[in-house]
């Protein structure tokens, strides 16, 4: 029996793109439906929408760069779910965007320095010699 037909590797990685950027555009579009009046209040979120549904995943380097501060502001208002990984990806592509970082990408659930606050305690001597030392910077 012969194999199927594959598509080849650049093909499958645009339609992998456009499926990811469908599903990024589906959540959105769910969030914004479940808010009250976002649509209108955040027109530039519905504009990434239709992006993300025309570009896919694309989309998000297509966006002016004095517009994605307002998106990222935008996004980061509404109430993301956090069982909603399309969404959290697509934030976190934004805001990697927007910093203009290349290479990889912090990914949902990966454990992130950046965005880890560590706590710890101290003693009283040890917080008051911190604070003396951040005074006088």
């Amino acid at each position: 029996m012969p194999a199927p037909h594959q598509p080849p590797p650049a093909r499958r990685d645009d339609a992998a793109r456009k499926i990811k950027g469908r599903l990024m555009a589906q959540s959105l579009g769910l969030l914004l439906d479940r808010v009250r009046g976002a649509r209108e209040v955040l027109p530039h979120l519905g504009a990434l929408e239709r992006g993300l549904l025309e570009h896919g995943i694309d989309a998000v380097a297509r966006i002016p760069a004095h517009w994605l501060p307002k998106i990222c502001s935008q996004l980061s208002s509404l109430p993301i779910p956090d069982q909603d990984p399309p969404l959290h990806d697509l934030l976190d592509r934004l805001l990697h965007e927007l910093r203009g970082e290349q290479g990889p990408r912090f990914v949902v659930g990966e454990f992130d320095p950046e965005r880890t606050v560590v706590i710890r305690e101290i003693s009283h001597s040890d917080f008051m010699a911190a604070t003396n030392e951040q005074a006088t910077k």
